[in-house]
């Protein structure tokens, strides 16, 4: 919604934004409000002196004792000195390691408070307490390794001591709070003599790029953007189910997997597949690609399988991140797809992550983000497809109904008019023009500034318009003809022609033409026309390359001095007079969004 604010005020409050940034650095203003800095402080500080004493300084002690007592005791051959001592430091070394990352990824609030989720899966499969294993392994060898019977003899008792714990205190603690799924476990997951094959499996099932891309996404999130987590409730922890979710950036799936208790598929965009190091990445990430422009069946049966096998499975319904803050539309096939599935749908919004990383910035920015989890949908409740679409479209879209988040740190517009390509005072189109403050039209003068929550703040009546309202005006404008030039506009180019997912074949450089009916490119010897109205779909790829397929033939322009989104505006704008593209609820509320805005603007 708009609202009205006086200029100066509007300075001045962006003057206390900056001021504020200070208190908000690393995001403990808001943390210190929530829980309180001192408790989170001594949290920590006595899960480091914890580790200091596991690690350093009850090693310093067994290895200054056992050269006291070694003398004394009988001396380990040579022959298990080296190669044994060596193999068993690293195997307990790995088993411990593994143990400890794993809980990390995927019990969550642990190692700084006891584990939400109890992990019976991976390495946890290995054996019961891996940690506490692989920690008496790693000392064990340690002792081999330096021919101490003493160091050994020591390590003994500690584990003695730590079996102890895990009988007298840790099992029944993980009884009272996980009961009977944890009695299971104990049945199956042995207490001392490991499963050697599953560590084959573990690694196969939770692979060391995921995890360690976990494990850093866990200590980098918080530390940008202040993380946190609405309706963790409605996340089961077990069984297939599709998750979905609004689409933002570029990490969206690891935000999503900070708060789950085990790995998920994302289905992703063949694109990313391209090249070898990606396709290589994003497999072991867990993706899986499907091709944009046509119905790609082996996708598909993947999702369905993976389904039945009880993992979870993500898709972005929208396809692309947007670039306003609003939401992107949305085929009707996806939702006839996830009808037809009839498995439990999970939606997620994601809310604040257009102002945590724009796609148009190129570089992120300090500030709060809640990823937001909804009970569970049952497709068998509805009677089609279409009521389906307007309960996950209500949830995943929620952001939309949210106040605009403030940007603490690092919160430059630049990059800004790529989505605010025309002037709103004057029609002006490339006419805006990036300042200090925000933006100024070189046509009218009309000047914009933008604040801390990416609002645009008119400079002449201090009216307020939110990014995306701004863009929805500009689209209004443009369908209604009032824009400079109307339908019809050129600009510099560079052309490729995509023949497949692996096959990207470039034409030169060259001028896009579009207008009513024809989008166009020359450039040399090359020459392409197609009719607007003949366009299967077009989109802005990752590479914020516009993408056009009229069934014929698949086309890719990167625009070397122009907005790449003015360009896909144009392009729906005009199959939409034909009626290629339908209005749906989603744009029915951004019209009445940008109907409100334009009433104060006008």
């Amino acid at each position: 919604m708009s609202c009205f604010v006086q200029n100066d005020s509007a300075r001045e409050e962006k003057s206390r934004g900056c001021r504020k940034q200070k208190l908000a650095f690393l995001g403990y203003a808001t943390i210190h409000q929530r829980l309180g800095w001192r408790l989170i402080i001594m949290k920590r500080l006595v899960v480091w002196l914890k580790a200091l004493f596991c690690f350093a300084l009850l090693p310093y002690i067994m290895i200054r004792l056992s050269q006291h007592w070694d003398p004394f005791l009988p001396q380990i051959p040579d022959w298990w000195a080296l190669a044994p001592g060596v193999i068993v430091t690293f195997s307990g070394a790995y088993v411990a390691l593994r143990g400890y990352l794993i809980l990390a990824a995927l019990g969550k609030e642990w190692p700084f408070g006891p584990t939400r989720y109890l992990i019976d899966k991976y390495i946890y499969r290995f054996v019961r307490h891996p940690i506490y294993w692989g920690y008496v392994v790693f000392l064990t060898g340690v002792g081999l390794w330096r021919n101490s019977t003493a160091l050994v003899l020591e390590t003994l008792a500690v584990g003695l001591i730590l079996l102890a714990w895990v009988l007298l205190v840790e099992d029944p603690g993980l009884k009272r709070r996980f009961g009977t799924r944890f009695l299971e476990y104990r049945r199956s997951a042995p207490l001392l003599c490991p499963y050697w094959k599953e560590l084959y499996y573990d690694v196969v099932d939770y692979n060391w790029i995921l995890l360690l891309t976990a494990t850093l996404c866990r200590k980098l999130f918080p530390f940008l953007w202040n993380v946190r987590a609405e309706g963790l409730e409605h996340v089961p922890q077990e069984g297939g189910f599709v998750i979905v979710c609004n689409h933002v950036n570029y990490v969206d799936g690891f935000l999503m997997g900070m708060f789950l208790n085990r790995p998920v598929r994302y289905m992703a965009t063949d694109e990313l597949f391209r090249k070898p190091i990606t396709r290589v990445l994003f497999t072991l990430w867990g993706a899986f690609p499907k091709r944009r422009w046509s119905r790609d069946i082996s996708a598909l049966r993947k999702m369905r399988k993976w389904l039945s096998e009880g993992q979870p499975v993500c898709i972005f319904p929208e396809g692309q991140r947007n670039w306003d803050g609003g939401p992107v539309l949305v085929g009707d096939e996806v939702y006839r797809f996830l009808y037809s599935c009839q498995v439990p749908i999970m939606c997620v919004s994601l809310l604040g992550a257009h102002e945590a990383f724009p796609r148009w910035a190129k570089l992120p920015s300090f500030t709060e983000l809640t990823v937001k989890f909804f009970p569970m949908i049952q497709p068998g409740e509805y009677q089609n497809a279409s009521d389906l679409r307007k309960v996950i479209e209500a949830r995943i879209f929620d952001f939309v109904n949210q106040p605009p988040i403030e940007r603490r740190i690092l919160n430059s517009h630049s990059g800004i008019n790529i989505v605010t390509w025309g002037c709103l005072k004057c029609g002006g189109v490339r006419t805006m023009e990036e300042t200090e403050t925000g933006l100024k039209c070189r046509k009218c003068g009309a000047s914009w500034l933008v604040n801390s929550r990416l609002e645009l703040i008119d400079e002449q009546d201090g009216r307020v318009l939110r990014e995306r309202e701004y863009h929805s005006l500009l689209k209004k404008r443009l369908a209604a003809g009032t824009l400079q030039g109307g339908y019809a506009t050129s600009s510099p180019a560079f052309a490729f022609s995509i023949e497949s997912t692996d096959n990207l074949i470039k034409l030169g450089p060259g001028t896009l033409t579009i207008d009513e009916n024809v989008i166009a490119f020359a450039g040399g010897e090359v020459e392409i026309s197609m009719n607007v109205r003949d366009i299967k779909f077009a989109y802005l790829n990752l590479a914020n390359h516009l993408v056009v397929n009229d069934g014929q033939g698949a086309f890719q322009f990167a625009l070397t001095d122009d907005s790449p989104v003015r360009w896909e505006d144009y392009v729906t704008a005009i199959r939409r007079l034909s009626g290629e593209v339908h209005e749906t609820g989603q744009d029915t509320g951004d019209n009445n969004e940008a109907a409100a805005a334009n009433d104060q603007v006008e």
